[in-house]
């Protein structure tokens, strides 16, 4: 017998300050085993959502809610979006064997460790994780997550920063465990494998209307019926207007007609049937207003991103932008990477890929530090942790302009419509926004710099499925030269033009082909 884990009748989620509804009516059955996949544009709730989904009171400082929410579990795991600040101190050790509230199968949890290569006499280390890589938190995060006695694990992005071997462990993890996992993620791939049921948060009418689906479909299946619904719909309403449109007119055309028969005419008998005919006329006009409430609804969809780069001047190919010989990566507690080599020039599209913990990031944030400042270049880069570059405080437009000029601000308040944000989110503090909004607001400040060279750590990361395919565009388009690291193969593949595997013993040349599909 099937066994219901978590319930909600007519659910809906508004945001305080700007009293609009994230969630609208959101029916949902959760039963055991069940993985459930929350998906949709960023700022749209699914975070909000997840949070609520555990306790209310995760999201009482900004949210309010109606509706009905039935919890049959008694244990929980959850993986935040980003590390909580408040764990970043923490040792290794203090981190896995310091806490006495979360009951854990030290089986599975070396298990796990030796599954993900990471060394398991690293769990008594001394070192914080505030200082792992983004791709290490997450790992250490799941290892003990997986471990736990949960009976239901809430994942919000469990796949950003994640090698690819451990993306695939990923995908096989979820598949194969028997408890309920509720998760939100942007990773076509991560949905495809593992969803069972799918609940879609959408805001149309030009994000002022939520709308809510659910469907008890693996992921792929979902968008293939939700395309040929669309589809079918939208060809079935155009033609049910396009023929109402058609009777309306003849109608009218009678009417008139009759109209001015009726105003030339002196013949009482002839005037008494026109006016019949009037009548039954005016009769048949109401009555074909009735029947088209009944048309089937034109869907909608909700808009993905819209943004190009402009007035970029592309450096001379041949022009070198740096050189690096011999370079060491390391951490007060270890080396990461050295006999580090690399040639970048002007219009060189260069992806890196590598394993958690190598020091991609370090590596990128070396050359962002080389280039910066140069008068013959202009730089622009996008961190893995947004907080580098985002005020938290401020406003997207205080960010974005912090001038405060009239004329400029129209400016940035169109281009964040293109992103799909309101204008009262353009308002709200940053630290109120998804971390996809987060990462929308950095791509636009990258566009904004118009810069010659991009420095990019997981350009894709937090951004929705329906947008993956714009910010591929947007960055093939881009006239200047990249440094990418990610491990999104799809967009490895359409951005870049050389690709290297950054190892312990330093950057290893590979083809297209080795990054797998």
């Amino acid at each position: 017998m099937t066994q219901m884990i978590l319930q909600t009748q007519d659910l809906t989620i508004t945001h305080l300050k700007d009293l609009k509804d994230l969630v609208k009516d959101l029916t949902l059955v959760v039963n055991k085993g069940d993985k459930v996949a929350l998906i949709g544009e960023e700022g749209n709730g699914k975070s909000t959502l997840l949070n609520l989904l555990m306790s209310p009171t995760e999201i009482a400082s900004y949210a309010s809610y109606s509706g009905t929410i039935h919890r049959q579990f008694s244990t929980l795991g959850f993986l935040p979006q980003s590390l909580p600040a408040e764990a970043r101190s923490l040792s290794l050790n203090d981190y896995f064997f310091g806490d006495t509230m979360t009951l854990l199968d030290y089986g599975k949890l070396y298990r796990y460790a030796s599954e993900l290569s990471f060394d398991s006499d690293r769990f008594a280390s001394n070192q914080q994780l505030g200082s792992l890589s983004g791709g290490e938190k997450v790992k250490v995060q799941l290892i003990k997550l997986f471990a736990s006695d949960a009976e239901v694990f809430f994942l919000d992005e469990p796949s950003n920063d994640l090698d690819l071997d451990t993306l695939k462990w990923l995908e096989h993890t979820i598949q194969t465990l028997p408890q309920t996992v509720v998760f939100v993620s942007h990773d076509e791939s991560l949905l495809s494998q593992v969803a069972t049921k799918v609940v879609h948060l959408e805001r149309i009418k030009k994000r002022t209307e939520a709308r809510t689906q659910v469907q008890s479909l693996d992921y792929d299946d979902y968008k293939t019926q939700r395309d040929h619904q669309f589809a079918k719909d939208t060809k079935i309403g155009k033609k049910e207007r396009k023929e109402h449109a058609a009777t309306m007119a003849h109608n009218q055309q009678q009417q008139q007609a009759v109209q001015h028969r009726l105003r030339t005419t002196k013949n009482d008998v002839l005037g008494r049937l026109l006016a019949k005919k009037m009548k039954t006329l005016q009769s048949q006009e109401r009555r074909f207003l009735r029947e088209s409430e009944d048309f089937t609804e034109i869907p909608t969809k909700e808009d993905a991103i819209s943004l190009r780069f402009n007035n970029i001047s592309p450096l001379p190919a041949s022009k070198v932008l740096l050189q690096l010989h011999n370079l060491k990566l390391e951490t007060p507690e270890r080396v990461l990477s050295q006999n580090i080599h690399l040639l970048f020039r002007g219009q060189d599209r260069i992806g890196i890929i590598g394993a958690n913990g190598v020091g991609k990031s370090t590596l990128l944030n070396i050359l962002y530090q080389r280039l910066q400042g140069r008068p013959d270049i202009k730089v622009a880069y996008m961190p893995q942790h947004y907080e580098a570059l985002l005020p938290l405080e401020e406003s997207p437009l205080e960010f974005l302009n912090p001038s405060e000029e009239k004329e400029h601000e129209t400016k940035i308040l169109s281009h964040l419509a293109l992103l799909n944000f309101t204008r009262e989110e353009a308002r709200h503090p940053i630290a109120q926004l998804s971390g996809g909004q987060r990462a929308k607001l950095l791509l636009l400040n990258l566009v904004l710099q118009e810069p010659t060279v991009l420095l990019l750590d997981e350009p894709s990361r937090n951004i929705s499925p329906t947008s993956q395919p714009e910010l591929r565009q947007l960055f093939q388009s881009f006239p200047g030269a990249i440094v990418t690291i990610s491990h999104d193969r799809l967009f490895l593949r359409d951005v870049c033009e050389s690709f290297y595997e950054l190892k312990p013993d330093g950057l290893h040349l590979i083809n297209k082909d080795d990054l797998g599909h």
